[in-house]
């Protein structure tokens, strides 16, 4: 029966993913506003495709990240762009229950989920216990079940949400990104292990 909802949410995932195929481009704005950590003038700028139930995904944020933030983000050499790439359902629920939150709250909501992500994970066999696992994963920002809900429920404004969130895929695969995490640096591609050596290397 679980493996049967699971299937089932999956395959509506791709449908709505289908479905919203022509979604217009200035949805991406919607949420690219609030996704930037940084100087907003620097002169360099990280963007960074990610899922949020994508392992190498986890493994930049939680390892790799912290001494970016440190040496080139909080030194104003560098500006950071986070950008929704959900590689399935889990992943798209919570990306909806993340941008329930605003500026530094939402990345501190965005680590968590990165440093705690094989907890929720492997609960979403069902739409209920991923949404259960969620509350106590999230519980030091103040999450609630019915919080949860709120941000996830049928309606118009988190259809514009689901809606950038699902357009800010499709700008990444517009610009050639198939796996996750992509990353560019100042528009251009790049290959390889992205850490602070790379970037120390690489920034103007």
């Amino acid at each position: 029966m679980k493996n049967t909802i699971k299937i089932f949410l999956v395959i509506n995932f791709f449908l709505l993913f289908n479905h919203n195929i022509s979604i217009a481009a200035e949805k991406i704005d919607d949420l690219s506003s609030k996704n930037i950590i940084g100087n907003s003038s620097a002169k360099n700028v990280l963007e960074e495709y990610a899922s949020l139930s994508c392992v190498h995904c986890a493994d930049f944020h939680n390892d790799r990240l912290p001494a970016i933030k440190k040496e080139l983000i909080k030194t104003g050499k560098l500006k950071y762009i986070f950008r929704d790439f959900p590689l399935d359902l889990p992943a798209m629920i919570a990306a909806m229950v993340s941008h329930c939150y605003q500026g530094d709250q939402y990345f501190a909501v965005l680590s968590t989920l990165f440093r705690k992500q094989k907890v929720w994970v492997s609960s979403s066999d069902s739409s209920d216990n991923l949404q259960k696992t969620l509350v106590t994963v999230l519980k030091q920002h103040g999450i609630t079940l019915e919080k949860i809900k709120e941000c996830t429920a049928e309606n118009d404004k988190n259809k514009i949400k689901w809606n950038a969130i699902l357009a800010s895929r499709l700008d990444g695969q517009s610009r050639g990104v198939n796996s996750t995490p992509s990353f560019f640096l100042n528009g251009k591609k790049l290959e390889g292990v992205v850490d602070l050596k790379m970037l120390k290397a690489n920034i103007e």
